[in-house]
């Protein structure tokens, strides 16, 4: 089906529905005939399936005015009446059911990232892999004698069952709601939030996207903010330059811009997180999509430029009006996708005071693992000069990606809660707190590798003649171990050996003599040794 016109469907009954009609009007004019054309007609019942999996029936409810908008994915008057409900205050009102039933057979995962796209949970959206609902919505045609018309097509159903109207073409909130007024006793002056409009560009396509972060976003223009929407493959190349070269702008970071990236060739989640890590800054927003929906996405922004393909990476930028502005395939700098944006943000800069440069504030450096104990690490790092505080983050293996500790306002923080004898990669950035209330955090940053210390050896020293055994339990983590003894308590520890075996005899040592013992374990990583604690243990020897 083509977005002006509906499929010519069932020509046969259309014609005698029209043939019909035209009898009945013809019957009309007769003096004293009252025919059947002047009643309202009986609204049909038909069931169809909601994303969220429950049945939603055309049958109106009671005390209830429907709404039933028959459109698809793709076509820009039904995107474009969908926006205006979306935004209008009436949509929430309880005597008023709104159900959006996708006629090109989308199947539930495509019609319900549609839906969240809107970011409008008032409103019913119905998918149908079999063209069901493409059957229904010809038979409202016929039950109206139409053979074509714009989509969308809205049916009006009174709380009684009656169709009252059924309208197509693009339709507005309010001119939606002016209809619902005729028959409907509706207090509601209209939308509270109407979509603002722009002289140019085409309407966006709004869907949701899942991010790295375990959210989904929506394409739909965020307020005050431009959207730049970069479709590619995280294996691609030209993807990655295109990537890097605006994380390292100076633009990727005002409140102005939002930057997605969405892969189109099926990446996992985990994949997307791993090449997330390519890029330094939290500016971008990554998008998996095992299912590759975002792959048939792409295509249907190319379609509306008349594209059948080219270079990845897409670039679509999306004003703050929701309207698509421009279209670009192939890699591209920072400063010419900048450029891209200025052409349409130009007039509104102008119109409307320059903000404030936001101020910016330097890396952390001197980071330094201070001491280390078994299930703890302190950090040091060098002070900051315009610094609010710092943000701790501790590298996850797992899942690839950076957490946040804690935050703090001096040069040095404790990570608690550690495992012993374990390998981490720690790192922090310095922030700055405005006044209000946005934090902006230094660009990047460089970890630190370090480890937690063993825990303490556990031993026991037994006394021969002339000479001490120690024997212990081997700790989990530990590289190796280090035997001491002394004559005296208040004596220097003195090394005996390096061990990584679970006992040590030490002989030549004096009869009736008593003598102290520790063992100390160890654990070497990243070219430094991390020592447990310990305890000491006497011996007299026989």
């Amino acid at each position: 089906m083509t977005e002006e016109k509906f499929f010519q469907k069932h020509l046969l009954h259309t014609l005698t529905i029209i043939s019909l009609l035209f009898l009945l009007t013809v019957l009309s004019i007769l003096p004293g005939i009252k025919t059947q054309a002047a009643e309202l007609k009986e609204n049909p019942a038909y069931t169809f399936t909601s994303t969220n999996g429950t049945s939603v029936s055309t049958k109106a409810n009671p005390n209830e005015t429907t709404v039933l908008i028959f459109g698809y994915i793709g076509c820009g008057k039904t995107r474009s009446t969908l926006n205006s409900i979306s935004s209008c205050s009436w949509v929430k009102r309880s005597d008023i059911r709104v159900i959006f039933a996708e006629t090109n057979g989308k199947t539930q995962e495509e019609v319900e990232a549609y839906r969240q796209g809107y970011q409008c949970p008032e409103l019913t959206f119905c998918y149908d892999e079999d063209y069901n609902i493409f059957q229904s919505m010809a038979a409202y045609e016929q039950l109206y004698g139409m053979n074509g018309g714009s989509y969308p097509m809205i049916v009006l159903i009174d709380k009684d069952n009656k169709i009252q109207n059924l309208l197509t073409g693009t339709k507005t909130a309010d001119e939606l709601l002016t209809e619902i007024k005729k028959f409907a006793a509706v207090d509601d002056n209209g939308s509270t939030t109407p979509p603002a409009d722009s002289d140019s560009g085409i309407e966006n396509i709004n869907y949701a996207l899942n991010t790295i972060a375990g959210t989904t976003i929506s394409t739909k223009a965020s307020a005050n903010q431009t959207t730049v929407l970069l479709f590619g493959y995280t294996t691609c190349g030209l993807t990655k330059s295109t990537l890097q070269s605006i994380d390292g702008s100076n633009w990727v970071g005002r409140s102005d811009i939002r930057v997605i990236f969405a892969d189109v060739y099926g990446a996992s989640l985990e994949d997307t997180k791993e090449f997330s890590q390519n890029f330094s800054g939290k500016n971008i927003i990554y998008c998996h999509d095992t299912s590759m929906l975002n792959f048939n996405l792409a295509l249907s922004y190319l379609k509306l430029y008349n594209y059948t393909g080219g270079t990845f990476p897409y670039i679509v930028l999306i004003d703050s009006n929701n309207k698509i502005q421009n279209i670009t395939l192939g890699p591209k700098t920072a400063d010419e996708i900048l450029k891209e944006i200025e052409k349409f943000t130009k007039k509104e800069e102008a119109d409307t005071p320059k903000p404030e440069p936001l101020p910016t504030v330097s890396d952390v450096s001197g980071l330094n693992t201070a001491s280390s104990a078994a299930r703890n690490v302190r950090l040091t790092w060098k002070k900051v000069s315009n610094a609010t505080g710092y943000i701790i983050y501790q590298y996850n293996n797992s899942s690839k990606t950076w957490v946040e500790k804690a935050k703090t306002n001096a040069v040095s923080y404790t990570v608690k809660g550690l495992t012993p004898g374990t390998a981490y990669r720690f790192a922090v950035k310095a922030y700055i707190q405005q006044k209000n209330g946005t934090q902006i955090s230094s660009k990047s940053f460089t970890s630190l590798n370090t480890a937690t210390a063993p825990n303490a050896v556990k031993f026991k020293v037994t006394s021969k003649k002339k000479k001490a055994v120690i024997k212990w339990n081997k700790v989990k983590g530990a590289t190796g171990y280090t035997v001491y003894y002394k004559a005296k308590a208040k004596d220097a520890w003195k090394k005996l050996k390096n061990t990584k075996t679970a006992s040590y005899t030490k002989n030549k040592l004096k009869s009736g003599k008593t003598y102290f013992f520790t063992v100390k374990a160890y654990k070497t990583y990243g070219g430094k040794t991390y020592t447990s604690s310990f305890q000491s243990k006497k011996v007299k020897i026989k």
